[in-house]
């Protein structure tokens, strides 16, 4: 019996054996016969990205199927739930080791969300994922910028990964790829590897996956000069991705404002190129469009020196492309405004040239390279990305660290791109200055003094005026003031209310002072609210849509205005409330004596990057006035939006005004917090200031930097003021300064030898410019570089 009980047993057990290697057998047959999608990625093949979208993977076998199932529902991945289908095809070429699948989703709605699966009965479907379609016209686009992840780098393939991760946090519609998707052009591994990669990271935050817009590099071209003679030159490159027709240079309308164009500077590229008339078709039929970006892999500007890809040059400029994004070079630089076609040794406002945009660093080995002077920022060698917001009158660009810092941030306005001026005196006004420090701009007889200016800073505006003194009770007109205000406040905010008039930090024009004022304006159904409450926060500014600031007097009567005394923290709280879409109407006045009071105003200027300065002045007009000297009358320019609403309601140009002072639009300005204990390249360039400041500061040493160039005078031709208030004991002395100029600069200076050039500063003891003993110049970068113990005004003689 026992025995028996032994046999059975083993039997059993021989049973179960059998059992299993049969399962295990059948499971594998199944995991052979599954050839599920792998690399899937979203591309576009038409100029219709509002309504179609390519779905592309790749299989082993070319039975494994070619359609998508979707649906405007989840169906959480189960084929037979899904609403719509659509086939595609399959393809390969020799070497590709399986066939890759396009399908083409074609009449989708607008903004909307679907939800898709792709593959086929016979070998299986992929998970359910998601994708979204470009609103036809929304309100604003963002998008990503970036290339170069091939391989090479030591840490690969971690910065490809870390950079693609971080960068689907920002919710892209899509991503512009500058090139350089693979090392080695035909080796199917690293294409594999690449979509693969884009597969498994590329998805928001919201579970979308995220489209590609590739630009071709000269790493996806096989040749052994990396010179494109024919598609089959970069074959697998136009194997793995669907793209519009002609392939290697294409054109999408993103949005009604937005139109992007790929171009291929691994072929030819000169003037009478097929390339090259095609593009200078689409750019003549896109004309009207606001916003144009180029892009194409190797740039026209390229530090390492000069490439083909400058041929496209005169192009760009004939058409006035906003921006070109490049790769190739393993950094981080944006180039200023270019123009060569006008000039080649200078640059230009934005409305006049073209920003340059190197973002090569998603991955590749990272490359050096020290700046030259048509750089606005960079180069800056470390593993990043771009990201794009574009409204229909204004672009945003920020540049992101592999660690998620801002390295870099531009923005670039289609209307006031530069401060306007809404209001000035007449010509037989005059600002008289009897205090000093002397203002940047003087205004004599003849001159129109303004007083009051607009710019935009973020999706807010700020509205700079000498007119505090102004709104005291019996200082104004009645149905003019009031009015002007109304027309300033619905320019601001348009529809707005609610206005903070502040009276903290020893204000001037308290709403007691200026009772009379505020009474009209809440006739005309304003709700004007004074508020003391120190420190400013946000949580004081959220309530309103306006605030007021009729001059902060900090500091001490005839000694001057000390803006030390109002907080940084209180400047970020009114910039991120402008930024947010708020109104500042900030104001100085009339300044007796030597006050200067407007250092206050400046330093929330200048915080906010307004553009605009006031200044400490005083305006007289003893021609034209409506009582006395210091009640000139003015005008405002009926060009402006707000100076014709004026004029709309009141039938003329004319205010009588008092107690005035000047407002300017400011030199360009940069200003910087560094951190203590740590070694900062502070860019001035990126806001046209032609400096770069190297500090080194101690565990304590925070604070900020100011770079602002200054006008220049017959002797020196560059000229930027430079200070800190970070105290001197925290800053490890000396510091670098490094001025840039441009080569039309050097050429109007008339010094005659670029290799004498020296760096002087301002000696306020003694008045006069002293040489800095530690100079030198790089006549390759147009740089004046030296080593200083103080801070002052520094030049180029």
């Amino acid at each position: 019996e026992e025995e028996l009980d032994m046999f059975r047993k083993k039997f059993l057990i021989l049973g179960l054996v059998l059992v299993f290697v049969f399962a295990l057998s059948v499971l594998i047959i199944d995991s052979k016969e599954l050839d599920l999608p792998k690399g899937l990625h979203l591309t576009w093949n038409k100029d219709k990205v509002s309504s179609t979208m390519v779905v592309t993977w790749k299989t082993t076998t070319s039975e494994a199927g070619n359609t998508v199932l979707y649906d405007t529902e989840s169906k959480r991945g189960d084929p037979a739930l899904y609403s719509y289908s659509t086939e595609g095809v399959a393809h390969t070429i020799e070497g590709l080791e399986g066939y890759i699948h396009d399908v083409e989703l074609k009449g989708l709605s607008p903004g909307t969300t679907y939800y898709f699966v792709c593959g086929g009965e016979a070998s299986g479907y992929s998970e359910e994922r998601k994708l979204r379609t470009i609103p036809e016209n929304p309100d604003h686009i963002r998008f990503v910028v970036g290339g170069d992840w091939r391989k090479g780098s030591i840490d690969f393939p971690w910065g490809r990964d870390e950079i693609s991760k971080l960068m689907a946090t920002y919710d892209p519609y899509f991503v512009i790829h500058t090139g350089d998707f693979v090392n080695k052009a035909f080796r199917v591994s690293e294409w594999d590897d690449c979509c693969e990669h884009m597969q498994e990271t590329w998805i928001d935050t919201q579970g979308y996956t995220i489209p590609i817009i590739p630009i071709i590099g000269n790493h996806e071209v096989g040749t052994k000069d990396e010179f494109e003679l024919s598609k089959e030159d970069a074959r697998f490159y136009y194997e793995y991705f669907n793209l519009p027709e002609i392939e290697s240079w294409y054109s999408l309308a993103i949005t009604p404002y937005l139109h992007f164009i790929a171009l291929d500077s691994e072929t030819y590229t000169n003037s009478d190129s097929e390339q090259y008339i095609w593009a200078d078709k689409i750019l003549k039929m896109v004309e009207d469009t606001t916003w144009k970006i180029v892009g194409f892999h190797r740039p026209a500007f390229d530090p390492r020196g000069e490439g083909k890809s400058e041929y496209f040059l005169p192009l760009l400029d004939q058409h006035h492309v906003d921006i070109v994004v490049n790769g190739d070079v393993h950094l981080y630089e944006r180039l200023q405004p270019m123009n060569p076609a006008v000039s080649r040794g200078r640059y230009f406002p934005f409305e006049e040239g073209t920003v340059h945009v190197v973002a090569g660093g998603w991955g590749a080995p990272l490359y050096m390279h020290y700046p030259l002077w048509w750089d606005a920022c960079g180069p800056i060698s470390t593993y990043h990305f771009t990201v794009f917001d574009v409204y229909p009158d204004v672009l945003y660009m920020k540049a992101i660290d592999i660690n998620g810092n801002v390295i870099d941030e531009l923005a670039i306005r289609k209307e006031l791109a530069e401060p306007e001026t809404i209001i000035r005196c007449r010509e037989t006004a005059n600002a008289d200055d009897i205090s000093g420090p002397a203002p940047l701009i003087s205004f004599g007889v003849g001159d129109s003094p303004p007083i009051m200016s607009i710019s935009k800073v973020g999706s807010g505006t700020v509205v700079a005026a000498g007119l505090a003194w102004n709104c005291v009770n019996d200082g104004w007109r009645a149905n003019e003031y009031e009015i002007l205000f109304d027309k300033v406040f619905q320019e601001m905010v348009p529809g707005s209310k609610d206005v903070l008039w502040y009276e903290g930090y020893g204000v001037a024009y308290n709403t007691a002072e200026c009772s009379k004022l505020l009474s009209a304006l809440t006739e005309l159904g304003y709700s004007v609210v004074g508020d003391k409450t120190e420190p400013i926060t946000m949580n004081l500014l959220e309530p309103y849509d306006i605030l007021v600031i009729p001059q902060l007097r900090l500091g001490s009567g005839y000694e001057g205005g000390d803006p030390t005394l109002l907080p940084w923290s209180d400047v970020e709280a009114i910039k991120s409330f402008v930024e947010d879409g708020g109104g500042l109407l900030i104001m100085d006045a009339h300044d007796y004596g030597g006050n200067n009071w407007c250092r206050v105003q400046n330093k929330i200027l200048e915080g906010l990057s307004a553009g605009m300065a006031l200044q400490s002045d005083g305006v007289y007009d003893w021609a034209d006035n409506w009582q006395q000297g210091w009640y000139p009358l003015a005008d405002v320019d009926p060009m402006t939006n707000i100076g014709r609403a004026y004029v709309n309601e009141t039938g003329k140009t004319e205010i009588g005004l008092f107690e005035l002072s000047t407002v300017i639009a400011s030199p360009p300005l940069y200003l910087e917090k560094v951190a203590g204990g740590a070694r900062t390249i502070v860019d001035g360039r990126k806001m046209k200031a032609d400096a770069r400041v190297i500090i080194e500061t101690k565990e304590n040493g925070s604070g900020f930097v100011r770079i602002q160039r200054a006008p220049d005078t017959p002797a020196e031709f560059v000229v930027v003021d430079v200070s800190t208030d970070i105290p001197s004991e925290f800053i490890e002395w000396p510091m670098t300064i490094e001025i840039y100029y441009t080569d039309d600069a050097f050429i109007a200076s008339e010094i005659k030898k670029e290799e004498l050039l020296q760096m002087y500063y301002w000696d306020l003891e003694q008045g006069m410019w002293c040489l800095c003993p530690e100079s030198g110049v790089n006549v390759n970068r147009n740089c004046v570089s030296a080593k200083v113990y103080h801070l002052s005004k520094f030049a180029l003689k």
